[in-house]
């Protein structure tokens, strides 16, 4: 109602008063009179002009404001929604939980994946930041933790079931456990329950892998399949398991991949790997040179052997039905692939982000 009381206050006082002025001025003139004493000049015909269209265009901002509103009848929602924080740690809500800079609204994720770290945008790595490998394959597994340990020398905390998980909320592991973005990484194939140990002082920066959903060597913790046999990743993600999925739940699970994922992917396994140490600036271990830490990295790969992508033709019938079964996952792996690709430009190394924040300082 004030809205509407506003619009129609600026149209009458800029236009329709001024019309009832200027006619009820014409008609106490003569002609010789109107042309020597009222005779607008183009500029102000103009300018009238300008000021209907102005009006109509207002007009219609608000018709369409109060019909959407009075139909959602949400205008609490509206102001949350566009309620802008202006750090990053403070926005917590009656539950307790961090709901990312804009609560409320389609413009960050929802918790808890709000506890992980916009990879892009949060550069350079804050020192209070914690490595989060999210391993959903065991191939993955097995050949990045042989990485970490062997040619960085981290120490890795294995979160491998939803007890350990629990116990580490328990415990604070985070906070009081003296853990360090330059010595430790936090590793685990559960998501969502993992992001719940962060915090506001303590964000996660993950770190994932993805193949194509033909390739899916899924972690013998995680549940193998869902009520609903397709999607697996996309009903992982969105954690929808048993209702059909919608565009909603692949947007969920996209936005999770190219807003919190430091992405690495099956066919391009040594180059993400050597992208995400720079971009931490770990140092191999025991004074290796870059070549030997970069046979070292060979090593891992090789010890356990990278799985051989699945070659199949795509005008056979047998992937067409799985393509189909299976679209949103395959549109996540084709995202992945743009996400790697991407991540060349925005993913760089750690002593260029300090050089570009010394840059902005200044």
């Amino acid at each position: 109602e004030i809205i509407q009381i506003i619009i129609l206050y600026f149209i009458r006082h800029s236009f329709i008063d001024r019309h009832i002025r200027y006619s009820t001025f014409d008609m106490f003139q003569t002609s010789s009179f109107r042309s020597t004493v009222y005779n607008p000049s183009r500029f102000q015909r103009k300018n009238r002009n300008n000021n209907l269209q102005l009006v109509i265009i207002i007009s219609l901002i608000g018709v369409i404001f109060i019909t959407y509103y009075n139909t959602s009848n949400n205008l609490e929602g509206l102001i949350s929604a566009l309620r802008f924080s202006s750090t990053s740690t403070s926005k917590e809500l009656d539950d307790g939980n961090f709901h990312g800079r804009y609560p409320n609204s389609l413009l960050t994720l929802f918790y808890p994946y709000t506890m992980f770290r916009d990879v892009v945008l949060d550069q350079p790595i804050n020192m209070t930041d914690i490595p989060f490998f999210w391993h959903v394959h065991n191939s993955d597994e097995y050949i990045y933790k042989k990485v970490l340990t062997n040619c960085y020398g981290l120490e890795i905390i294995e979160l491998n079931d939803i007890s350990s998980i629990q116990r580490a909320k328990e415990v604070n592991l985070i906070s009081s456990s003296g853990i360090h973005r330059s010595t430790h990484v936090i590793t685990s194939p559960f998501i969502r329950e993992t992001a719940e140990i962060f915090t506001t002082n303590h964000f996660g920066r993950m770190i994932c892998f993805f193949r194509h959903p033909l390739d899916y060597d899924i972690h013998t913790s995680l549940p193998q399949t869902f009520i609903k046999k397709d999607n697996w990743l996309t009903r992982l993600l969105s954690n929808i398991h048993e209702d059909e999925l919608n565009q909603y739940h692949l947007a969920v699970a996209k936005q999770v991949i190219r807003q919190n994922c430091l992405v690495g992917t099956l066919d391009k396994m040594k180059l993400s790997i050597i992208r995400f140490q720079k971009h931490w600036g770990w140092k191999y271990t025991n004074e290796m040179t870059i070549e030997e830490g970069e046979q070292c990295i060979d090593d891992a790969m090789n010890s356990v052997g990278i799985p051989q992508e699945t070659w199949i033709d795509h005008d056979s019938e047998e992937f067409k039905s799985f393509y189909e079964l299976n679209y949103f996952d395959c549109q996540l792996y084709e995202l992945s692939q743009s996400a790697w690709r991407h991540q060349l430009q925005t993913i760089v190394p750690w002593e260029l982000q300090l050089s570009r924040d010394k840059d902005d300082d200044e």
